[in-house]
């Protein structure tokens, strides 16, 4: 949609060529399905199909807990994870403040409805919210990690959607 290619150009204002939006797409929902996995959730599909709303993909995963903060705790992190795997591959942002990943509204709604789950006070949210930045990105930076993204990424560009089976093919 047009709307996320602006959103887009707003994110790279350094960028010297603009990346493919797919491309870039297919690397975020990476992002979120490889920290989904690495946390111990069940990855049951990964789309760049845009929801209903017109957000960008997708990842539908299953986790084994039921309790309400946990679930928070994993789906905060996995939210994050999605921006700030497309930061450190493109660049276009200093992640020194974890604000600057309010620009995806959809993952950042979800990441403030986490964090408010676990803590009543702002302070204490956005405490929260940098403890898991810092762990979600320290998680991408490792070189494992950051092949099987490009591994899903690709697999992503090539074919729209990953099933349970392609997912797991992916990471080896």
């Amino acid at each position: 949609s047009m709307g996320s290619l602006g959103r887009r150009a707003e994110r790279y204002p350094g960028a010297m060529a603009s990346p493919d939006p797919t491309e870039i797409e297919a690397w975020h929902e990476a992002g979120h399905a490889v920290v989904a996995h690495l946390l111990g959730g069940r990855v049951v599909s990964v789309s760049l199909e845009p929801e209903e709303d017109g957000y960008g993909g997708r990842s539908a995963i299953q986790w084994r807990t039921s309790d309400e903060a946990s679930m928070a705790s994993l789906s905060g992190r996995v939210a994050l994870a999605g921006p700030i795997a497309e930061v450190e591959r493109f660049g276009g942002h200093e992640l020194d403040d974890v604000h600057v990943l309010a620009a995806w509204e959809a993952d950042w709604q979800e990441i403030e409805r986490c964090a408010a789950v676990l803590a009543p006070e702002p302070e204490r949210q956005r405490r929260v919210v940098e403890s898991w930045a810092r762990e979600v990105r320290a998680l991408l930076l490792d070189a494992g990690v950051e092949e099987l993204v490009a591994r899903v990424a690709d697999a992503l560009d090539a074919h729209g959607e990953l099933d349970e089976t392609l997912f797991e093919d992916c990471l080896g």
